[in-house]
């Protein structure tokens, strides 16, 4: 889908790292930008400085693994800015790096509301207008440890969130194809890139912070690939768009652990 000006684009995740980075990009572009995040104080300087550039933007303060928020705000895009065009859902967490055995409830509830759910609920909200005018774009934001296990591990309710997106993505591509074949999918799996993520700790819902006892959590994992710009990932993002790629791989040095992957696969089909 070619990118012009004065279409309209919502991000998700929008305060920080590639959210913020993909909508100074289409506002540089001339897009209407409907900006969300949880993180409300960063949000609005992120929507002032789009403003103070001439962007056209709306923000909202939301988390999207609130359903009703999610829905709400559609609404109120599309009563500001009418049909939605891109689809970007950036909005994600990671959670503490322990073993998969060391995990709590709360540990695997948060990350998977946000990372997956909130995904869904985005995709459910917006979706429908897209489907029936057989034109838009998404673009889901999972994470090479959707593709392949990060060397290490500690990071399970992350994996399986994003291994979440990668599926639920491919499984839309597929419906999309029965009935709205030029809406496109971009399924974005960055490797290490310079963003806040690690310290998603910040926006934690207190209902869900719950005790921690046993071993203190890991360090950040051991993904040694080299760390990208989010400017780096926002510009490879637009362009998968504009090329109706179906998979991004930001980090090429990432390729080898999901080769070795499916090679496993491979072996053990029948």
């Amino acid at each position: 889908m070619r990118l012009t000006a004065r279409m309209v684009a919502v991000v998700t995740g929008g305060s920080s790292g590639i959210g913020r980075s993909l909508a100074l990009a289409l506002a540089d572009r001339g897009l209407r930008i409907a900006l969300t995040d949880v993180e409300a104080p960063t949000l609005i300087e992120v929507a002032g400085e789009l403003r103070s550039s001439g962007a056209d933007v709306l923000e909202r303060a939301m988390d999207v693994a609130d359903p009703s928020a999610v829905a709400s705000f559609a609404s109120f895009v599309d009563e500001w800015f009418g049909p939605v065009d891109l689809v970007c859902n950036v909005a994600g967490v990671v959670g503490p790096r322990v073993p998969t055995w060391e995990q709590r409830a709360v540990d695997w509830q948060w990350v998977v509301q946000v990372n997956l759910f909130g995904v869904a609920n985005v995709l459910r909200a917006f979706l429908p207008p897209m489907v029936g005018r057989n034109a838009g774009h998404v673009v889901n934001v999972a994470s090479i440890a959707g593709l392949a296990p990060i060397p290490g591990g500690g990071n399970a309710p992350y994996a399986a969130s994003k291994f979440g997106v990668v599926g639920l993505s491919e499984t839309l591509r597929e419906e999309l194809n029965e009935v709205a074949p030029a809406v496109g999918v971009t399924i974005v799996c960055p490797g290490p890139v310079a963003t806040r993520i690690h310290d998603a700790a910040r926006n934690r819902p207190a209902a869900l912070q719950g005790e921690r006892t046993g071993p203190e959590p890991r360090p950040a994992f051991a993904n040694t690939a080299t760390r990208i710009s989010p400017t780096e990932a926002a510009t490879q993002i637009l362009a998968a768009v504009e090329e109706d790629r179906c998979y991004l791989l930001t980090n090429p040095e990432n390729a080898p652990d999901i080769r070795a992957r499916m090679s496993r696969l491979l072996i053990d089909l029948p």
